[in-house]
């Protein structure tokens, strides 16, 4: 590939990084159900079954996991839809 194409692509996730400084975290519980979590962050996150799947299993085993990332009013508005649902989440 040539350096000028790989040099873009590096700046390119350098902004989309520089965008995207916060998230919102997921964390473990002991009342809500996989199927629950899992519908929870289709809907709300955007994300397919298999990632929701995925990010419900880390928060379940790690205690935690990212679940969302964007601009900052975004993942407030995320972590509220989120909460509404019973979910522990938190915006870093």
């Amino acid at each position: 590939m040539p350096e000028s194409i790989v040099e873009e692509r590096s700046k390119s996730k350098v902004r989309e990084e520089n965008i995207y400084s916060h998230f919102v975290t997921l964390y473990n519980d002991d009342y809500n159900t996989f199927e629950h979590v899992e519908n929870c962050l289709m809907k709300i996150c955007g994300m397919s079954l298999l990632q929701a799947k995925k990010t419900a299993l880390k928060a379940h085993t790690r205690g935690s996991a990212v679940c969302y990332k964007g601009s900052l009013e975004a993942c407030e508005t995320i972590a509220e839809k989120l909460s509404a649902q019973n979910l522990t989440v938190s915006v870093n």
